[in-house]
């Protein structure tokens, strides 16, 4: 009986979690205006507005630019910052820990005001630049948090193996430190992209004139769902599955390679 229950309520986890998705598919389809059941007929019709639209090219070439630098940026800045917070002591360290984490739990909104702010203070033009400035801001914390976990299990030895073995730190990290923590940093730049493409109060605050996909989107929905709207986050599904079983494959590639 028990054993049942726990089936019960896993099933009734994954419906809570998945059939709003196969319902957004499943009208991104459907042959009428408004998405509702029943189903009226299938088409491809509102896939094909996608591709003559191009005020949403333009919004998804610029989430895409902003997201690939934030995460380039955002990685990077966040894989240096984890190893002396893991293997240094220093003064302040907790403070600096608290500081690194508190874009975290700062509400989004106060966030895009604070930059807004800071950016007319120093008079820098709302741009794609100030965008990728603000999701840097808000995605390097967790970053930073990803490879630190990795850090903390990592076997030191290793390192000071290469290093009796004459091998330069430069060398060391490149060929011992790096590939072993890959997956930390790869994790985290998935996550961080994710991040990026998804972040609208932030963006809405300091993006200027050029509008993102996240606004893009609001700005359909202001009037009701468009039925434009579930097809291209349907797009947006497939994409991100593409993406997560690419890295996958990646780093399994990888594993075996060094195996």
């Amino acid at each position: 009986m028990g054993k049942r229950i726990i089936i019960a309520y896993g099933v009734l986890g994954f419906a809570f979690l998945y059939l709003p998705v196969f319902f957004l598919v499943l009208f991104s389809f459907n042959d009428h205006i408004i998405p509702s059941l029943p189903f009226r007929g299938f088409t491809l019709r509102w896939y094909r507005e996608l591709g003559h639209d191009f005020v949403l090219h333009e919004a998804l070439y610029n989430s895409l630019f902003i997201a690939a630098v934030t995460t380039v940026a955002s990685t990077a800045l966040g894989t240096l910052a984890a190893f002396p917070l893991v293997r240094c002591t220093f003064r302040l360290k907790q403070a600096s820990q608290a500081l690194i984490i508190l874009p975290m739990v700062i509400p989004h909104f106060l966030m895009g005001v604070a930059l807004l702010l800071f950016f007319a203070f120093v008079n820098l033009p709302l741009s794609r630049f100030t965008v990728v400035l603000g999701h840097i801001v808000f995605t390097m914390p967790f970053a930073v948090l990803i490879v630190s976990t990795r850090l903390y299990g990592f076997d030191r030895t290793l390192e000071l193996a290469a290093g009796d073995l004459y091998a330069s730190p430069a060398r060391v990290f490149w060929h011992v430190t790096l590939p072993l923590i890959l997956p930390g940093v790869a994790g985290a730049a998935l996550f961080v992209f994710t991040l990026s493409m998804d972040e609208f109060l932030i963006t809405y605050f300091v993006s200027g004139q050029k509008g993102t996909l996240t606004m893009y989107i609001w700005s359909l929905l202001k009037d009701g769902i468009a039925p434009r709207v579930n097809a291209l986050a349907s797009v947006l599904l497939a994409a991100s599955f593409l993406l997560l079983l690419l890295g996958w494959r990646l780093l399994d590639r990888g594993a075996a390679g060094r195996h």
